[in-house]
C-alpha cells in the first residue's frame, strides 16, 4: 500500500508496536518518535507536541480529517470535520521555555505542562493533578511547595491557553438527532493513532502476502518502494 509522505514504513510499524499496548499519554510519545528523534520528547509542552503530531497527521490523513464523538445529550455518534492543517500551523516552543504573566499582586513566570508532567500526576485525582501541574510549572525546583492560590491559577492557565493554543482546541458539535450542541476537546493523538493503525495493518498485510509468495523478510518487503511493492502484490495475490 502507498504510505504517507516522509514516513518510513519501518518507523510506522515501530510506533504502532510501541503504542499498541501503551496508555494514551505514552502512545502520543510513540507517535511523535516517528518524526521527532530528539531525547527531549518528554519535555515538549503539550501544545507543541500536538502541533508536531498534527503535522504528522496532515502527512498521513490530509489537511482535513474526520473526528468522532458522542452527543452529550442523546449519545448519538457524531462525525465532524477537523481542519488539522490549522493546528499544524500553530507555534512550537522549545522545551523548558519560560513565560511571564500578570497576576494579582505582581507577575509570575512559568513553563508549559509537558507529557512528563502528565505521567508524574496521572495517579492523582483531577483536582490534585491540576494543582500539582500548576505547582510543577510555576516552581520547577520545588515540587513539594504549597498549592497555588485560585486567582494566580486562573491567570496562569489563561496565559497557557494563549501561548499554546494547540493544547486547548475545542470542537463544537451540532447533533442532527436532538439539536443539542456539544463541546469536546480535540485529541490529535487519537486521530493520528487511528490513521497509523490502519496504515500499519495494511503494511502487515503486504509483508504477509509477499513473504508467503517469495520468502522475503519484513525488512526486504518494507524496503521496496510503494510502487514496486504494489506491482509484486498484483502478481503474488491470485
Amino acid at each position: 500500500m502507498s504510505g504517507p509522505v516522509g514516513l518510513e514504513p519501518s518507523a510506522v510499524l515501530a510506533a504502532w508496536e510501541r503504542g499498541n499496548d501503551s496508555d494514551p499519554v505514552r502512545r502520543a510519545l510513540a507517535l511523535l518518535a516517528m518524526a521527532h528523534t530528539a531525547d527531549d520528547r518528554d519535555d515538549l509542552d503539550l501544545g507543541s507536541r500536538d502541533v508536531l503530531l498534527a503535522r504528522l497527521l496532515v502527512d498521513v490523513g490530509g489537511e482535513l480529517v474526520w473526528a468522532r464523538a458522542d452527543c452529550g445529550s442523546c449519545a448519538a455518534t457524531l462525525d465532524v470535520p477537523v481542519d488539522v492543517a490549522a493546528v499544524a500551523r500553530l507555534p512550537v516552543h522549545p522545551p523548558g521555555a519560560r513565560f511571564a504573566t500578570t497576576v494579582p499582586g505582581g507577575e509570575v513566570t512559568f513553563r508549559l505542562p509537558t507529557t512528563g508532567d502528565l505521567i508524574a500526576v496521572r495517579e492523582l485525582s483531577p483536582a490534585q493533578a491540576r494543582a500539582a501541574l500548576l505547582t510543577r510549572c510555576l516552581r520547577p525546583d520545588d515540587d513539594d511547595a504549597g498549592g497555588v492560590d485560585p486567582d494566580t491559577a486562573e491567570a496562569v492557565e489563561a496565559a497557557m491557553d494563549r501561548i499554546a493554543p494547540a493544547g486547548a482546541v475545542e470542537l463544537l458539535l451540532g447533533c442532527p438527532v436532538c439539536g443539542t450542541q456539544t463541546v469536546t476537546g480535540l485529541d490529535v493523538a487519537v486521530l493520528l493513532w487511528a490513521e497509523i493503525e490502519a496504515y500499519a495493518a495494511g503494511l502487515i498485510d503486504d509483508v504477509h502476502a509477499l513473504a508467503s509468495a517469495y520468502g522475503w523478510t519484513e525488512t526486504q518487503v518494507l524496503a521496496l518502494s510503494p510502487a514496486r511493492r504494489a506491482a509484486y502484490l498484483e502478481r503474488a495475490v491470485p
